[in-house]
Formats: C-alpha cells, sequence, structure tokens
C-alpha cells in the first residue's frame, strides 16, 4: 500500500480537511506504525468503536491537535485517510513521503478513460472517497451519465459518488433516479434514502 491519491486541490472552508485516497487497501497495522513513527496518539475510543464494524475508522492525534483519520470503506472498497487541523498541510506532505500520490487531474483522466464497467466504478469510487466540495465539469459529466446506465452496479456507484460529494447540482439527477420506472426497486430506493440523507450543500463553482 504505497500510493495515495492526493486530493488537496480543494479551497477555501474544505482545506479544513484534505483526503489522501490509496490506490490498494491501507491496513490498520501499516499506518499504525507510520503513525508511531512521528509519535501521533492513536486514539482507543476510535480502536474499541471500530471493532465490528464493516467500515472501521481509526483516529490519531498529533501534539498539536490536529488529526490523522484512516478510513477502511466497506462501500467504497477502498481505504482512505483525512488529514485536519492546523497543521493539515506539513502532515498530508508526511504521509505523501511515505505513500506517494496521484494529483486531482490524475483522478479526472481516470474518470475520463474509463471505459469498462469495473473501471467506471472504480473511478466513482475513487472520486467518492475525495468528498471534494468543488464543482468540476468533468465529474459532473461521467456522474450524471452514470446516473443514466442500465447497469445497476454502475448507476449504485454513480449514487455513491453523488452522495459523498453532495453537490447540489446532483440533487435533481439524484431525484430522477429514485423516481424512474426503469430501474430496480433497490435501486431507486437507494436513491430515495440518499435524498433523505444527504444536504447537496457543496458544488461550489469558479473557485
Amino acid at each position: 500500500m504505497s500510493k495515495l491519491i492526493d486530493v488537496d486541490h480543494l479551497e477555501g472552508w474544505q482545506m479544513a480537511e484534505i483526503n489522501l485516497v490509496p490506490r490498494d487497501r491501507t491496513t490498520f497495522e501499516d499506518f499504525s506504525r507510520f503513525a508511531r513513527d512521528r509519535g501521533w496518539q492513536l486514539d482507543q475510543r476510535s480502536v474499541r468503536a471500530a471493532r465490528g464494524e464493516e467500515s472501521p475508522e481509526f483516529l490519531w492525534r498529533t501534539d498539536n491537535g490536529s488529526t490523522v483519520r484512516l478510513i477502511q470503506s466497506a462501500p467504497l472498497d477502498l481505504s482512505y485517510v483525512v488529514v485536519a487541523g492546523d497543521e493539515r498541510d506539513r502532515l498530508a506532505d508526511e504521509v505523501r513521503e511515505r505513500f506517494p500520490a496521484f494529483s486531482w487531474p490524475e483522478i479526472i483522466e481516470r474518470l475520463s478513460e474509463a471505459r469498462s464497467d469495473e473501471e467506471r466504478i472504480a473511478a466513482f469510487r475513487l472520486v467518492a472517497a475525495t468528498e471534494s466540495a468543488d464543482y468540476d465539469p468533468t465529474v459532473y459529466g461521467a456522474v450524471r451519465t452514470g446516473l443514466d446506465d442500465s447497469d445497476p452496479l454502475v448507476l449504485l456507484a454513480a449514487l455513491g459518488a453523488a452522495f459523498y460529494l453532495r453537490w447540489r447540482q446532483f440533487e435533481p439527477l439524484v431525484r430522477r433516479v429514485s423516481e424512474s420506472p426503469q430501474v430496480s426497486e433497490n435501486v431507486r430506493v437507494t436513491a430515495g434514502n440518499l435524498l433523505g440523507l444527504t444536504l447537496w450543500d457543496r458544488g461550489h463553482e469558479g473557485s
């Protein structure tokens, strides 16, 4: 597990957090050794809370109160790291030094070049884990196309991307899926649930 996707392109208030998404699943043991070498303190409450969880989340604190979280997401089938606090830029650099990272343009390229259903699903999951607040027309177009796909797995992955991104531009598209007679009941119910769970308060343009 040596490569991460660097999504520190986010601007403004969203820079309160930097998301880093590994290409391969990052184990708790690997990341814990890395964190221990830097003197980060593991929050034992997060360890207890992670027991038995489908998507465990582990939290470390630095001396100045910044936090680093490792999230092993079952829905996205990947692990990602979220860095927050006043020292987030320096901490993210330390993570990158140990785990080389993709840039945001490379994530966009993956979306653009994905052809098979498997490639599209993987790209949607990567985009979801970035939780980017800023609207991007290429991402929007790819997710919009995915929400029209006849394959339920592709459609569900696109719904997941819309849910994690929370862009207001996706709300009417997700609502359309929730009301569509052309999709399965499972997909309609999932879309309806996402509508109720999501604020749709992001998707900032021109930043």
